[in-house]
């Protein structure tokens, strides 16, 4: 790999929500294109003593103004890997190890960006970024006295994502002057930061032609939605499926027994599932969010509507047709298109346009909302714990339950349990599992959703079983102490679905006249739909 080193000098009841309507209300300008970027903090073997982060992003956007590029950061991930923080392994290593680790996101179109100590035995700061590539080293360094720290921090991360974006340095260039200030030339840290001379036209041009610039809104193309369809760099999904779901995922029956060939056929199904946007698909989907991105920023739900939107289109016999997400992508099927294809149109009647907004509106902002999961988790562990009540904890696996399972693409990590009323050992665990009496099942018809009995012993979590070994469940209709806890009735079986639901009707009531959500439910489901709203309003219009 070749990095391109910079060397500074080191330095010393039902809930009324208070809205704007969507038809008439100006909405703020952003930038049309964004580079998503993956802090990674990497501290000790033992999770303690993380390297020096800072993320002055205002400043480097400034960097980028000219250009129209918004950089959108990512929730950091800490790394434990002692010899990656203090430079005691090459960069080349670092990223071998952290591959391996599960750490690096993307398929080549995010910026993994390594905060250390040292890079290669040098202190900070400095930087090194990968020419052409998608990662990228900081080390800060100790410069806590400077006053000027801040655009120092800014220059580092502006230069450093410049060479990945395919820019040398000034002095190497002959299109860029060497005698003016420039994100790859020389003179004072706020200087080379300035939109007046960060960038030339030239340089301009060449980022342009990155992969790592995207459009806000991002209709991927056939190749690269046959790619990032398999995007696991979020989390594990495909190494993970078993045979029967695979099975019911495809719509066919798989001679093999083999898991691991299984596993690679139902790869190779979804990437044969995908298809490309037609240019009226396009246009059509590009509009509708565009619109759905303007309610949300009229409502200040800054967080979701900053997102980058990532499409990728399927093929209606796969997964059943049902929306779904994989990694930050969300997924849409042929009949979602024609639908939208079919009513989203120019000489549309308001009352036209809420409807369609209604549904593809509210299924939009709901496969958002996943995707904003996985790149923030610090928030929704606080959503999921603190509102919702769910306890964090891994069941030993049962082998029952691991061949029919039925693994949520958009909640793949059944970790979420509901404590019991009134025994501090026992929680229960809902799964979502194939009729075993049905040789192909069918997505949707064929599912069960089945609450499971789970015992603490020894710091570990057990399915409870009877007197004859077997495991202790029951159906989802007898579940009503906590079913009845929540305003919706779908996806109740994980604390993700619970979420995106919420805020589907949230965004729905956004969209009418009364501007009332979650109406006529329990007094004890009114309770968390006002903690849900609280929040809304704390962690989804704080970004």
């Amino acid at each position: 790999m070749k990095y391109l080193i910079l060397i500074a000098v080191i330095l010393t009841a039902s809930i009324s929500i208070t809205s704007c309507s969507f038809s008439d209300v100006q909405v703020q300008t952003r930038s049309d294109h964004v580079i998503i970027v993956q802090p990674i903090v990497i501290q000790s073997d033992d999770g303690t003593a993380p390297a020096s982060m800072a993320i002055p992003e205002d400043l480097v956007d400034k960097a980028y103004e000219k250009a129209g590029i918004d950089f959108y950061f990512l929730q950091p991930i800490p790394y434990n890997n002692t010899a990656a923080r203090d430079g005691l392994i090459n960069l080349d290593q670092i990223v071998i190890e952290a591959n391996n680790d599960g750490i690096m996101r993307g398929q080549g179109e995010i910026v993994n960006m390594f905060f250390v100590n040292s890079v290669d035995g040098e202190n900070g700061p400095l930087g090194r970024g990968m020419l052409d590539g998608n990662i990228t080293f900081i080390a800060l360094g100790d410069a806590s006295s400077d006053p000027d720290l801040k655009y120092m921090q800014a220059f580092v991360i502006a230069h450093e994502v410049g060479h990945n974006l395919g820019l040398i340095h000034a002095v190497d260039d002959p299109n860029v002057p060497n005698d003016i200030p420039n994100i790859q030339g020389d003179g004072a840290f706020k200087d080379r930061i300035d939109p007046k001379y960060s960038l030339n036209e030239y340089q301009i041009a060449e980022i342009m032609k990155s992969p790592l610039v995207r459009p806000r809104i991002d209709i991927l193309s056939l190749e690269e939605s046959q790619a990032s369809i398999l995007d696991e760099s979020f989390e594990p999904y495909f190494s993970k499926l078993q045979k029967r779901e695979i099975e019911t995922f495809i719509a066919e029956k798989i001679e093999s027994t083999n898991i691991e060939e299984v596993r690679a056929y139902g790869r190779q199904r979804f990437q044969d599932a995908v298809l490309p946007f037609s240019p009226e698909e396009a246009a059509a989907l590009k509009s509708i969010t565009s619109e759905v991105n303007d309610i949300l920023l009229m409502n200040g739900i800054t967080l979701m509507a900053n997102h980058p939107w990532r499409f990728i289109k399927i093929t209606s016999w796969l997964c059943g047709g049902f929306a779904h997400t994989r990694g930050s992508f969300i997924i849409l099927s042929q009949s979602h298109m024609d639908y939208l294809v079919e009513h989203w149109k120019d000489d549309m009647t308001n009352e036209e346009k809420r409807a369609v907004l209604n549904r593809m509106g509210g299924l939009l902002v709901h496969e958002q909302m996943h995707s904003l999961q996985r790149s923030f988790p610090e928030k929704f562990k606080r959503l999921n714990t603190e509102f919702f009540n769910f306890v964090n904890g891994t069941v030993e696996k049962e082998l029952e339950i691991t061949l029919n399972q039925v693994s949520n693409p958009d909640a793949p990590n059944a970790e979420w349990l509901i404590p019991h009323q009134t025994d501090a050992n026992k929680f229960y665990w809902i799964r979502t599992l194939l009729d075993k009496d049905v040789e192909l099942p069918q997505m949707g018809r064929d599912f069960q959703d089945t609450v499971f009995t789970v015992v603490r012993k020894n710091g570990k979590y057990e399915v409870e079983k009877d007197e004859t070994n077997n495991l202790v469940s029951f159906g989802i209709d007898d579940f009503k102490f906590f079913v009845d806890t929540f305003p919706v009735t779908r996806g109740i079986d994980h604390p993700n679905e619970i979420a995106a639901y919420m805020f589907s009707d949230y965004f729905i009531a956004l969209l009418s006249e009364d501007k009332t959500a979650f109406e006529n439910v329990s007094a004890t489901a009114q309770t968390n739909s006002a903690q849900f709203v609280e929040w809304v309003n704390a962690e989804m219009k704080s970004n």
